[in-house]
């Protein structure tokens, strides 16, 4: 790739700043601080009303949920369950998004008036989606009708076994539709065949959000979401969503309703990870929430979490939480120790090939998915880590833009047992023998798809800026444009020459560092996380983004440093 010359070789990548936006998309934004029109711009935001809605995070944004395929069905059914007093069970999936999915929905449909057990299987023992020994024994406690969160638009031949025992099934369910549906009453997929849906990004625990809104929104009044929004917000934001159209009115006005929460459970588990109620934001569910949500699932037992989101009793709520605590501990060392010996396994190689695929026998299955993570943003290439359970190949998948892994794992569906997923997450299984005409099948469609990569270790500015330039009223309308995450990343900007008034590092082992940075006759506060300062250095040039840092509850902006370099 042809690098420009507006460049700052920092100390952990390369920058280039992004090319201008179009011109006449700007200038219709004229009436905005010209940085923030020029962000918009490149956001594909072109016209005074597609600003007005993206920054005041429109109420047309929240869709109809009666236009999602088979949703009126599924409210007529449950309609009917609850006329003749059926037991209906939620059955979830065990990461924090079908956690929070299951617990929305159980909450929405008890307040609906129906009778609900949750229900979430084991990541080991039962894997993800419908499983026939489960449904067994939701039909022995009752069970006449099963509704999906986050889980089972490929699951032909457990519905179809659902049905022989006499339960209904409604299927909620966001993952990419790679064969024929199963015979459900009702299949509510935004991606589902023929679905004229307007926005096709949700999460398993959006799904739930429309399905409740469907049943409890009309004739409930104003209202209806309390205690749920909160729970898609964290469900939307951990899984990574792009935080875009629909997710992005989620994830806004869920956070609004997160800092009021009633939830026992969350205070609890708030209250233990050290955050601020009151300032609750993406970043606290992305780097407290979500993770200990998750840690339960990927270590034991999904339900912990679960018992936590639905408990209204103090003193469980508080042992739950600790338990998570411990959990997520654990998870922690377990990804950092996997994740080395996963970098081992690449970096043995004499070249980094097109797609990864590293694996062990006594890997945890429940941290897989983390180190494919962690592998393909370091590498910059499609990754996979899987664990072995004597002949099972059990992996998880991750990406960033420009790989499909739901698209690809379907073009090799012989050779799994089992696959699903969306573009950027994916899993599946398969016998060890498969593993190595697997590894050649993914290497070439990724070469074919991927073409000529940029350098792992490349990265875009937006902007290079003096700093007092996004100060002001540029500052705040910069925040409107949040809440930022995938799809809609905080903006960076470039700042060359910063005089640097002092250092000092953070953190037990100083992997971090907290410094005063000094422009245009004012001084501003500025951290950097996993980064090393260089002593001696008096001026740098800044790779940054802004923020407002509540720690000790003072709100005040703050500089949060990407990367840097000494100034030349």
């Amino acid at each position: 790739m042809t690098i420009s010359p507006a460049i700052l070789a920092g100390r952990r990548k390369r920058w280039r700043v992004a090319p201008p936006p179009n011109y006449s998309a700007v200038k219709q934004l004229s009436h905005l601080p010209a940085i923030v029109a020029a962000l918009l711009a490149r956001r594909g935001i072109a016209t005074p009303d597609e600003a007005r809605r993206f920054l005041d995070v429109d109420e047309t944004l929240f869709e109809d949920p009666f236009t999602l395929p088979d949703a009126g069905r599924a409210v007529l059914r449950l309609t009917r369950a609850r006329r003749e007093g059926e037991l209906v069970a939620v059955y979830g999936d065990f990461d924090a998004d079908g956690v929070t999915g299951t617990a929305l929905l159980t909450k929405a449909l008890r307040r609906y008036g129906l009778n609900v057990v949750p229900y979430i299987p084991h990541r080991v023992t039962e894997g993800h989606g419908l499983n026939a020994r489960a449904l067994d024994a939701l039909a022995l406690k009752g069970v006449r009708l099963v509704v999906t969160v986050d889980c089972g638009v490929t699951d032909v031949a457990p519905v179809a076994h659902a049905m022989r025992l006499g339960m209904d099934v409604i299927i909620t369910d966001h993952h990419t539709v790679n064969g024929p549906l199963p015979g459900a009453s009702a299949v509510i997929n935004p991606r589902a065949p023929g679905s004229t849906y307007g926005f096709d990004h949700l999460t398993g625990v959006g799904m739930a959000l429309k399905l409740s809104q469907a049943l409890l929104g009309d004739g409930h009044g104003a209202g209806w979401d309390k205690g749920l929004l909160e729970l898609a917000a964290i469900g939307t934001v951990t899984d990574m969503a792009p935080v875009l159209g629909e997710n992005r009115y989620i994830v806004h006005h869920g956070l609004r309703h997160l800092r009021e929460t009633e939830s026992v459970g969350l205070r609890t588990l708030m209250q233990l990870a050290r955050v601020q109620l009151q300032h609750a934001n993406a970043e606290t569910i992305g780097f407290a929430i979500g993770p200990r949500l998750n840690a339960a699932g990927r270590l034991d037992s999904a339900g912990t979490a679960l018992d936590l989101l639905l408990t209204a009793d103090a003193e469980h709520a508080l042992e739950l939480a600790a338990s998570l605590e411990g959990h997520n501990g654990q998870r922690q060392k377990l990804t950092e120790d996997t994740m080395n010996r996963c970098r081992e396994q690449v970096l043995a190689r004499p070249t980094v090939p097109p797609l990864l695929i590293v694996g062990s026998r006594d890997f945890n299955p429940g941290v897989v998915g983390l180190a494919a993570g962690k592998l393909a943003e370091e590498f910059g290439v499609p990754a996979v880590v899987y664990a072995l359970d004597g002949n099972k190949v059990m992996a998880s998948c991750r990406s960033g833009p420009g790989f499909h892994w739901a698209r690809a794992l379907a073009m090799c569906g012989e050779l799994l047992e089992r696959h699903g997923g969306h573009a950027q997450a994916a899993g599946f299984t398969c016998e060890a023998s498969r593993l190595d005409e697997l590894r050649d099948r993914l290497d070439a469609i990724a070469g074919e798809w991927m073409g000529e990569r940029p350098a792992a270790d490349e990265s875009v500015v937006d902007a290079e800026v003096d700093l007092p330039q996004v100060m002001g009223r540029t500052f705040q309308v910069l925040q409107r444009m949040g809440p930022f995450g995938m799809g809609n990343p905080a903006p960076l900007f470039l700042t060359r020459g910063m005089q640097v008034d002092g250092v000092s590092t953070m953190g037990a082992d100083a992997r971090h560092f907290r410094m005063r940075l000094r422009a245009g006759g004012a001084q501003w506060d500025a951290v950097a996380f996993r980064q090393a300062w260089v002593p001696g250095t008096e001026r740098a040039d800044i790779v940054y983004s802004l923020d407002v840092d509540t720690w000790g509850g003072s709100p005040r902006l703050r500089v949060n440093i990407q990367d840097f370099a000494p100034a030349s």
